[in-house]
């Protein structure tokens, strides 16, 4: 048998996930361009020459109160080696620590306790400072509406702080083109009625794009233009925005205008990000890692494929493998939940329901259930709780299968030529 491994459980020790193959198969490994880690130097650089508008402890100078929203578990962003120099900054500027409210934006994600606090901002930072999940149906105030129709109600702590910055992530959205930027705040601070007014249209098909790839422009996403608006109402100052390495790690750093050093970060991105692979394989494995968290974001794994209109991986008549450590379980999602406003099954989404129509489609997952599965994805998706299982499925009688394994899927994308 040949042994490959892949990256496997975020914020969970992060170690390696060996998976065998039959030794006639022609395995291939579609990984990322990738990047090295950056070092603490290149951190403190990107905060000594901001993107687009001075440093922060300029803007915040004269200012009395802070408030940092960071992004939840169900993103890999590094928030512990960033804040000691936000902090920095602040400080500097004369807001003092009791001053200065750390906000987890989880928009409709699930709270983060203690230990889940310590892991993303630092053991340090979560016990200095005050520290408040975002509960989209409470602590909210209205600023107004965005030209789009959308209600911009957000996170009293937030709003009423006189400097605001938001830490988050570049990753691939189905819907918003990436992450990171405005998105901190909406939908990350927003009220549940602000959430699903920006979200419905895109739900719809109505607007969003992927705009992953040269061949897109983000600009154009009627969705981001909805929450950079939103998130100018609200005041936010700037942005720490970090691309990720293959390993769950940082490949680069951006600070500065919500816009503008959002737009840095993701051409960034898509450079180590961008990824080259085979078409019509036999077999496609898409592994969510570092966006491995739970069963709500497996289908992220996808984004490779569902981003771009390169070629189809994988063949018809194929088989899917949809691989997720889901160390959370199934998650939760206060919008997209059964009974909940926007629930919808995977696979309803035209560019996913492609994908899954006359392919075999096996979730590889060992903390979910069947019953976990059927909450989320059509009857006919399988799931297996062991390699050894899905290897089963696979091998079906075949001999000679090819096979792509996509290491990062949720990271990675195919340009467009």
């Amino acid at each position: 048998m040949r042994k490959v491994t892949i990256p496997w459980g975020c914020w969970r020790g992060s170690k390696s996930l060996p998976l065998t193959f039959p030794n006639n198969w022609k395995i291939s490994m579609a990984t990322m361009a990738d990047k090295p880690d950056v070092s603490q130097e290149e951190i403190r650089q990107a905060f000594q020459d901001p993107i687009g508008q001075e440093r922060i402890r300029r803007l915040a100078e004269g200012k009395k109160t802070a408030a940092i929203a960071v992004d939840d578990l169900t993103r890999p962003t590094q928030a512990y080696r960033f804040l000691p120099f936000i902090v920095e900054e602040l400080n500097q500027a004369g807001i003092p620590d009791e001053n200065i409210k750390i906000i987890m934006a989880i928009g409709c994600h699930r709270p983060l306790m203690k230990a889940d606090q310590e892991k993303k901002l630092g053991k340090k930072m979560a016990n200095r400072f005050a520290v408040y999940n975002h509960h989209p149906f409470e602590n909210v105030v209205h600023v107004g509406t965005t030209s789009r129709g959308t209600p911009v109600i957000l996170n009293r702590y937030f709003v009423e702080s006189d400097v605001k910055i938001g830490v988050g992530f570049i990753t691939p959205h189905p819907i918003a083109a990436f992450g990171g930027g405005g998105k901190i705040v909406v939908p990350g601070l927003g009220s549940i009625d602000t959430i699903h007014r920006n979200h419905t249209p895109a739900f719809q098909g109505k607007i969003g794009n992927t705009g992953f790839s040269k061949g897109y422009d983000i600009n154009a996403n009627e969705l981001r233009a909805d929450i950079e608006e939103g998130a100018r109402m609200a005041g936010l100052n700037a942005v720490v925005n970090s691309v990720g390495t293959s390993e769950g790690k940082t490949a680069g750093v951006f600070v500065g205008d919500l816009v503008q050093a959002h737009r840095a970060a993701v051409e960034l991105a898509r450079k180590v990000y961008k990824t080259e692979a085979p078409c019509d394989v036999d077999i496609g494995i898409f592994n969510a890692f570092p966006e491995d968290t739970e069963l709500v974001q497996a289908q992220k794994a996808m984004n490779v494929w569902t981003g771009n209109e390169t070629c189809r991986l994988v063949r018809e008549g194929g088989k899917v493998v949809i691989a997720t450590a889901s160390s959370d379980g199934l998650g939760f999602h206060s919008l997209a939940d059964r009974g909940m406003r926007l629930y919808n099954r995977v696979g309803r989404r035209k560019a996913v329901g492609d994908i899954f129509q006359g392919r075999k489609v096996i979730v590889f997952s060992p903390n979910c259930s069947r019953a976990d599965l059927l909450e989320r994805y059509p009857e006919q998706v399988i799931i297996r709780n062991t390699w050894k299982d899905v290897l089963e499925e696979l091998k079906n009688g075949s001999a000679g299968q090819s096979v792509s394994i996509f290491p990062n899927g949720s990271l990675q994308y195919i340009p467009v030529d």
